[in-house]
């Protein structure tokens, strides 16, 4: 049986030598120059600096969920991972022309918490990137998961590599009862922040976690009482020292 040819290969420089990364036409990724990737995650397990191959492993890996994470692999390897995606999508919007019976419950239930989640992220007023030049692309992502939210930004180039600007995105992770404790109430956004969960509800209003804008594009999980107005609209307060690590 003959191997298949790889899509695409790339030379990064890896532990003071030039290593090559193939991706093969399944999307696996192929370091080989490290037969022993055991090995060399039980090096990174005790407290190692991983080495380049193996960052781009697992920054492969993450972008299948996450595709900011895109604008850290290498050159030569963002078409394949693009393909690849687009592959992906092409993939999941020929399961949606299938009976959706034939999809587990909760499988289905995390989609849809994810995509609602989602659209209520990329209404939020959080800064984003607007550069003109190049760069001033923003992504969202959610995910299901235990409440947190990140935001951050990439440099990125334009086509001559002249003018410089940046890329922003916002990640999120909320839980799949954030359909019927979030949602559901009309508490997705509130003051143009996303709300993460909602810790705990009395005769004032209710407790949450959401996202707080920082410095720059970082956004970071905090504690706040959204509380409802003379008019019927929620009012959004951080609380104090509700800052999440």
């Amino acid at each position: 049986m003959t191997k298949k040819k790889p899509v695409v290969s790339v030379r990064v420089r890896c532990e003071g030598a030039l290593h090559t990364i193939s991706i093969t036409p399944s999307g696996a990724v192929v370091l080989h120059d490290h037969p022993d990737i055991k090995a060399d995650r039980a090096f990174e397990a005790l407290g190692g600096e991983p080495c380049r191959c193996l960052k781009v492993l697992e920054t492969w890996r993450r972008g299948v969920k996450l595709p900011f994470y895109r604008r850290d692999l290498p050159a030569g390897l963002r078409p394949a991972f693009d393909a690849g995606r687009e592959k992906a999508a092409a993939r999941r919007r020929r399961n949606a022309k299938a009976d959706p019976l034939s999809v587990p419950f909760a499988t289905r239930a995390a989609a849809r918490v994810a995509r609602l989640a989602g659209k209520a992220l990329e209404t939020c007023s959080y800064r984003r990137s607007r550069t003109s030049w190049a760069g001033g692309n923003h992504e969202v992502c959610v995910r299901i998961g235990d409440p947190v939210i990140s935001g951050s930004s990439s440099r990125v180039w334009s086509h001559n590599g002249k003018w410089p600007g940046t890329d922003s995105y916002v990640s999120a992770a909320v839980p799949l009862q954030w359909f019927s404790r979030v949602w559901r109430r009309g508490l997705a956004v509130v003051d143009g922040c996303f709300v993460l969960d909602v810790l705990s509800e009395d005769d004032k209003g209710f407790t949450v976690l959401a996202g707080k804008q920082g410095r720059g594009f970082e956004v970071h999980p905090a504690r706040a009482k959204i509380i409802k107005a003379k008019d019927g609209s929620y009012r959004l307060r951080w609380l104090k020292g509700g800052e999440q690590a």
